[in-house]
């Protein structure tokens, strides 16, 4: 069968059949196209290109349950635009997490010079250490510790399974605690970061 002659309908069809070359079809023929709408939107070409790897990774694991109303560009597009504004929820979440950590920053840092500088650059690295992590990762992490979501909410929130959802918090905290381990007997890493682990 040559593939690349089928339209979506049939294509669609094969897939949720199983057969492995309709998906590789679907790939190349969409790759670039979600690719570049998702860099549009985004900015930032490592971010596009998870997302949208993310998205062939899921319609391959759905295959079989795959209900497609328009056509595969309609479905996969739409799929797309619905990932992208979860990745911005998720960066929205991360700066309401920043503005908490300056706000009690700002209140708790005036008891001594040294006391405001450990705050200073805790708040610093945080930032930089969250902005680090892959965005699901990051996406997760935030769900989980800022809107305190359980796993089952978030695997359901998210569409992937709750073993992935822990995996992605393991790997959060394991950054954060490498990040930080300057920190690990001071006062103020407790403080902060007693709110995550």
């Amino acid at each position: 069968m040559v593939f690349k002659a089928l339209p979506d309908q049939e294509l669609a069809k094969a897939l949720k059949q199983g057969n492995h070359q309709a998906f590789k079809e679907i790939f190349m023929r969409y790759w670039d196209v979600l690719l570049d709408s998702a860099y549009k939107r985004l900015g930032a070409m490592e971010e596009a290109e998870e997302i949208v790897q993310e998205l062939f990774v899921t319609l391959y694991q759905k295959r079989e349950t795959l209900t497609i109303h328009t056509t595969v560009e309609g479905y996969l597009k739409t799929a797309l635009k619905s990932r992208i504004l979860n990745y911005y929820r998720s960066r929205h979440i991360h700066e309401k997490y920043m503005e908490s950590v300056l706000a009690v920053n700002h209140v708790t840092c005036s008891d001594t010079p040294d006391y405001a500088l450990h705050h200073k650059e805790l708040s610093i690295q945080m930032e930089s250490s969250i902005g680090r992590l892959p965005a699901k990762c990051r996406e997760v992490f935030l769900l989980s510790k800022m809107e305190s979501l359980s796993h089952r909410n978030i695997s359901e929130k998210l569409n992937i399974s709750i073993s992935t959802v822990e995996k992605h918090i393991r790997k959060a905290l394991d950054i954060l605690r490498s990040d930080f381990g300057k920190y690990h007997y001071s006062i103020v890493f407790w403080f902060t970061i007693s709110r995550f682990l």
